[in-house]
């Protein structure tokens, strides 16, 4: 499952919702006859799709059974997903985000770093979010940075910017 957006909040009162859409997203989401909704995607609920219409920043989302207000409010905050093969295939380097977070992060060194739980983009680039129990690390997305990603060993090897956190200098 890959997560495509998130509810942001009901839209008018027949039950559309408000669909931020994922950093990155491709906007292919728009044309699956489903969609699963949760805070998890171990614990989503599918949904079949009416309809999805809106372009720029935000999508409008219409569901089967999700008519009215009252339904609709009980999905504000829930995530959006899709089932990865039901999205087309990306060129070669390309990842859903979805398909990375959830990697093990090790540096160039095999010393694991983490887990990769979060991207955004602050603006200037992508930001990969590593946490590690209470440690985190932001790494920039920057030229260098990211020398390896293995999806199917569930592994990207990165070479940190030098001083990041206090880590050791890269080579």
């Amino acid at each position: 499952m890959i997560q495509v957006g998130r509810i942001t909040r009901t839209h008018g009162v027949r039950g559309e919702l408000k669909v931020l859409p994922e950093e990155g997203s491709s906007g292919a989401w728009r044309e699956v006859p489903e969609v699963f909704l949760g805070a998890e995607r171990t614990k989503a609920s599918c949904f079949r799709v009416k309809g999805v219409r809106g372009g720029g920043r935000f999508a409008i989302l219409a569901l089967d059974g999700v008519d009215s207000l009252e339904s609709a409010e009980a999905l504000k905050g829930q995530n959006v997903f899709v089932p990865r093969d039901r999205l087309p295939e990306m060129e070669p380097g390309s990842f859903y985000t979805g398909e990375l977070e959830g990697l093990t992060v090790v540096d160039i060194d095999g010393c694991v770093l983490g887990v990769l739980e979060e991207i955004f983009d602050n603006g200037a680039h992508e930001v990969y979010v590593v946490r590690d129990g209470s440690q985190e690390i932001m790494l920039p997305v920057v030229d260098g940075v990211v020398v390896e990603m293995d999806l199917d060993a569930g592994r990207m090897v990165v070479k940190p910017p030098e001083g990041l956190l206090g880590l050791p200098k890269s080579r």
